[in-house]
């Protein structure tokens, strides 16, 4: 298959963190897709995918090089909120290997798969709390838009 990109708005960089392109199968997500908006059922992945198709992707997906040891340790804390984990482990060192995981964007990355891209721009951040404390920045200019009633 050849290589599609989503981009998103900004170029290199993204609030001082480097953007990169990453191959959407390199990618896990932390929180199940959703069609519908779990608090009151109105249409979110329809409307999403036709937005990225309209408009393109504005911020790029916030990923993190997690290893096994700290995705355990938010599945701990986060529970059913989040995703299975990826599979891979090793019990002698969960620091030796990592994992692309995306903490703001994961309804994105499902939108890239089903229109077909292979690869998404993604700023790359220093931990899962960093993304985390970012997310209502990039939701702002889209309130009205998917989270208001």
């Amino acid at each position: 298959m050849a290589k599609k990109i989503l981009r998103c708005n900004f170029k290199d960089h993204w609030n001082h963190f480097p953007i990169i392109d990453l191959k959407i199968e390199d990618i896990w997500q932390s929180v199940p897709s959703v069609d519908f908006l779990p608090y009151d059922n109105r249409p979110f992945k329809k409307n999403l995918i036709n937005d990225i198709r309209k408009d393109g992707m504005h911020f790029p997906v916030m990923v993190v090089k997690t290893s096994h040891k700290e995705l355990i340790e938010a599945k701990e804390k986060w529970e059913d909120k989040i995703n299975t984990l990826p599979f891979w482990h090793n019990d002698r060192n969960p620091q030796s290997k990592y994992q692309w995981s995306v903490w703001g964007g994961s309804q994105r990355v499902d939108v890239a798969k089903t229109l077909k891209y292979t690869h998404i721009a993604s700023v790359v951040l220093p931990s899962i709390a960093k993304a985390i404390s970012l997310q209502k920045f990039m939701r702002k200019p889209f309130a009205k838009r998917y989270y208001e009633k």
